[in-house]
């Protein structure tokens, strides 16, 4: 039996590798997706103080530490019995929306980018970072990284560093925001709505625009029929830092909702021997493979998986003219950066 192996795995959030193995016909035997790296969060943390949750856990990952700030933060909360004041309640959601904002800026340009906005012919060496520079031209690309510098800037003022929070403790947050600051933060909030407007002509133009690409995503290989599960509040609307967990069957039927506090009774992990990752599912429909259907536990919980659940967003905002068949670059120019006086 032949043997595959690539590793690294790139352009993703943490290690990984593919194994794949071929039978005597060459034919694929069997593929594994491994995670090889221990993290063991689960084992260091026992006998720390509660406290230290929020700013130990967010060392699991130097790409998304405010989603771990805040979920430790709020399980701190739990512990305590303790609801934080509504002005802390909106910082830690102000804190985590600019954190989404910068991580999605991140995954679209630069992680998904060069798959997504080069295209599925174009040469591998090519299908980098530097190669959507090169396509969407050095403005834009400047324009990518201010997106970066705004979310990053915004998690500094209110949580305290760039990268690895620390002011969410139980109870609210350690810190108040200026009035300077609060200015400060809508300014970029405002550029950044500009900018999210933007990277959706974008993905029109560039990808659902490109006839063999659009076939590619909605073609069998990228389809599974499975159950998806997200965060909603109590008109069922998408929410990402608070509310109830919702799942939904393959065909889009309510499976259950539950309080996050209450997730052993729907979600159980299981191990394999040959990853560190663990796989959740669904208990009440139990493990059955990696398979997809109803039958199977298997499920997302995703960005489609938050739209999958939901009955719609909670914000309005205008959606950009996506009828324009020239490139977005060529007529709609962002707004400059406005000044804010920090490196």
């Amino acid at each position: 039996m032949q043997r595959i192996t690539i590793d690294p795995l790139t352009r993703l959030e943490g290690h990984g590798k593919i194994e794949i193995f071929l039978d005597d016909a060459g034919d694929v035997a069997n593929a594994y997706l491994q995670v090889p790296e221990l993290r063991g969060f689960e084992r260091f943390c026992v006998g720390r103080p509660v406290e230290e949750m929020p700013v130990l856990t967010n060392r699991i990952c130097g790409v998304c530490p405010e989603a771990h700030h805040m979920a430790a933060a709020k399980a701190a909360d739990a512990v305590y019995g303790v609801t934080p004041p509504p002005a802390a309640k909106k910082l830690r959601e102000l804190l985590y929306s600019a954190f989404f904002f910068a991580d999605h800026t991140t995954h679209f340009f630069i992680l998904g980018g060069p798959d997504f906005i080069m295209g599925p012919d174009t040469p591998v060496a090519e299908r980098n970072i530097l190669g959507v520079i090169r396509k969407v031209g050095l403005e834009i690309g400047g324009k990518v990284i201010q997106a970066r510098k705004y979310g990053h800037t915004t998690v500094e003022i209110i949580g305290g560093r760039k990268v690895h929070p620390c002011t969410a403790v139980p109870g609210g947050m350690t810190k108040a925001i200026s009035e300077d600051e609060r200015k400060e933060i809508e300014k970029m909030g405002r550029w950044a709505v500009e900018f999210g407007q933007f990277a959706l002509q974008v993905f029109h133009d560039m990808v659902l625009g490109n006839p063999e690409y659009l076939a590619l995503i909605l073609g069998d290989a990228y389809t599974h029929k499975t159950y998806y599960m997200g965060l909603v509040d109590a008109n069922n609307k998408v929410n990402f830092y608070d509310g109830k967990v919702r799942i939904v069957g393959p065909d889009g039927t309510l499976h259950g909702m539950y309080a996050p506090n209450d997730y052993t009774d729907w979600i159980a992990e299981r191990v394999e021997p040959w990853s560190y990752l663990k796989f959740p599912y669904l208990k009440k429909v139990g493990w059955k493979g990696f398979a997809d259907g109803a039958e199977s536990g298997v499920y997302m919980a995703t960005p489609l998986s938050r739209l999958n659940v939901s009955d719609g967003m909670a914000t309005r905002w205008p959606r950009p003219n996506m009828r324009s068949s020239s490139p977005p670059w060529a007529s709609r120019p962002i707004a400059a950066w406005p000044s804010t006086g920090r490196a």
